[in-house]
């Protein structure tokens, strides 16, 4: 199912936040976030989620490509409040750094940035793997993980590159 609708008003205030809640409430309803309030609490709904309450928090700081990347990839679990301690309640989620018990190779693995001038040309920046700003880089070696990871790196532990088109499309 595909819902659309004009956030004009919304975009007025700065910013469109997006971080794996349902906006549209039809798309919400039909995913079951509302039962998952009553069971878990409001963390789970869409203004009380912890990345909710990080993107309004910290929105603001966003000035250039370089503090949009920053956000996109933020994760203090540790010592943000919004986070209670919880690598999954952040924008970059981290589930490896759960106790051994839970944790799990998942969360954000991947981001892209891209601007006006940039999309004009089909441009992106993007980087693989987990965010490691202030932790630890994910090593598939660090960890008995039942996945299988053949041909894939060990560590992620890289840097934002430019993708491009390779041929002309005009």
């Amino acid at each position: 199912m595909v819902v659309g609708s004009d956030q004009t008003e919304i975009l007025r205030a700065g910013y469109w936040p997006s971080y794996n809640v349902p906006f549209h409430e039809q798309i919400y309803n039909l995913s079951g976030y509302p039962d998952f309030v009553k069971k878990h609490g409001s963390r789970y709904s869409y203004q009380l989620a912890p990345r909710a309450e990080i993107f309004r928090r910290d929105q603001g700081k966003v000035i250039d490509m370089a503090s949009m990347k920053r956000i996109l990839r933020y994760n203090d679990f540790p010592h943000d409040p919004y986070s209670d301690k919880n690598p999954y309640n952040s924008i970059c989620a981290r589930g490896d750094l759960l106790i051994p018990s839970d944790s799990s190779p998942s969360g954000c693995y991947d981001t892209k940035v891209t601007d006006y001038s940039m999309a004009t040309d089909l441009m992106a920046d993007a980087i693989s793997g987990p965010t490691y700003q202030g932790l630890p880089v994910f090593c598939w070696s660090n960890f008995s993980f039942p996945n299988k990871h053949v041909g894939l790196p060990d560590c992620y532990d890289f840097d934002f590159v430019t993708m491009k088109p390779t041929i002309k499309l005009h």
